[in-house]
């Protein structure tokens, strides 16, 4: 026991680490995040109370009893609270909104809240378990209920993450899929083999690999939008470059924010950074996983897309206009956002990355210059 006790510690001051370092986040307000931290919080929470119970067991305080018998109620209902914040995280992280989640919440909510009261039923009914006047654990009569509403998440989850891989970037798919790997073979492992206590340790081993997953994506991410940085956008394209002899077709987008100087002047920098965060969500919905969308500063942006014609922009074009109008509707602001966007075919033969860029910055200022005559 005193190597799962060490093992448990080091867990819990590993989840710390993560949740300090969480908290110095400059995407603090990111829903994302927040979510990220609860399920950190949840998770410390179950590993403390493993710690408490091996602690206890085979003790004759006073009140070890009450402890052991109310805490491992708690415990089985935070086990099952850990895998449907999971999947309320990859929900969220796929659909960018809280509306595919709303929809299927009367559903998916069943098994937790069905757990839940079996857990907090357990201390008088013993469904999950039952502890002993010597303070012995005992696994109950609905043992094995519990383990199959806990995996329900983890496989729901796996579902939604594969059925829905082409909202998400290609590079996101495995990492997120992984997570779930490590807790799913020890609850197995823990399940099959009596008194190892190994499903905390591997949540911690998850989280860690996320957390580190996450933070050389963010390396990547302009701070403020979430989009690219402009150094990825130098490092794409010179990739792209590269392959004059691709039989594959390549379109770009030069996008700018009308009178975005005058916004910030007018109506403050804060103001001007909601504009940037508003456009950029517009761009993560009208954009494809596979297409290539960066923020090269300002109110700034180019995208890169793999495209069969010119259709191709043009059908991105209107989706984008008409997330703007969509958006100018709801009166967030108060004034209307409005867009400039430059956009055309990539001759990777003839057109080299600093020319195609001038090429779609010009056709973007001839249209904002229209707009200034009308």
């Amino acid at each position: 026991m005193s190597e799962i006790l060490h093992l448990s510690a080091y867990s819990v001051f590993i989840l710390i680490l993560i949740l300090v370092n969480l908290k110095r986040e400059y995407h603090l307000l990111d829903f994302k995040v927040k979510l990220f931290r609860y399920m950190i919080v949840t998770v410390t929470s179950y590993i403390l109370l493993d710690i408490l119970f091996i602690s206890l067991e085979n003790t004759n305080f006073f009140y070890s009893n009450f402890i052991l018998v109310y805490g491992n109620a708690l415990q089985y209902a935070l086990m099952c609270l850990i895998v449907f914040l999971w999947y309320f995280y990859n929900d969220y992280y796929i659909f960018k909104d809280l509306i595919h989640f709303k929809k299927w919440l009367p559903l998916t909510i069943i098994p937790l809240i069905i757990s839940t009261a079996l857990s907090l039923l357990s201390p008088w009914f013993g469904f999950y378990y039952t502890i002993s006047a010597q303070n012995i654990y005992m696994r109950g009569d609905f043992f094995y209920l519990s383990a199959v509403f806990t995996y329900f998440y983890p496989v729901l989850t796996a579902f939604v993450i594969h059925l829905n891989r082409n909202k998400i970037r290609k590079s996101d798919y495995a990492p997120l899929m992984f997570f779930i790997i490590p807790p799913a073979l020890a609850g197995l492992f823990q399940t099959l083999n009596y008194g190892v206590l190994l499903i905390g340790p591997s949540i911690t081993f998850s989280f860690l690999v996320a957390f580190i997953y996450i933070q050389s994506k963010n390396m990547e991410l302009d701070f403020l939008t979430g989009l690219y940085t402009r150094k990825e956008l130098e490092y794409f394209t010179d990739m792209l470059s590269k392959r004059k002899n691709s039989k594959k077709l390549y379109g770009g987008l030069m996008i700018d924010i009308d009178n975005f100087k005058g916004i910030n002047d007018v109506y403050g920098h804060d103001t001007g950074d909601r504009v940037l965060r508003e456009v950029s969500d517009i761009f993560l919905k009208s954009f494809r996983n596979t297409d290539f969308v960066s923020r090269i500063g300002g109110d700034e942006f180019v995208a890169i897309c793999e495209i069969q014609s010119i259709s191709d922009l043009e059908i991105i074009v209107n989706r984008i206009q008409a997330h703007v109008e969509a958006i100018n509707t709801l009166n967030h602001f108060p004034f209307r956002i409005s867009l400039s966007i430059g956009f055309d075919r990539w001759d990777l033969r003839n057109l080299s990355k600093e020319e195609f860029m001038i090429h779609i910055d010009k056709k973007m200022y001839m249209i904002k210059d229209a707009k200034k005559q009308i």
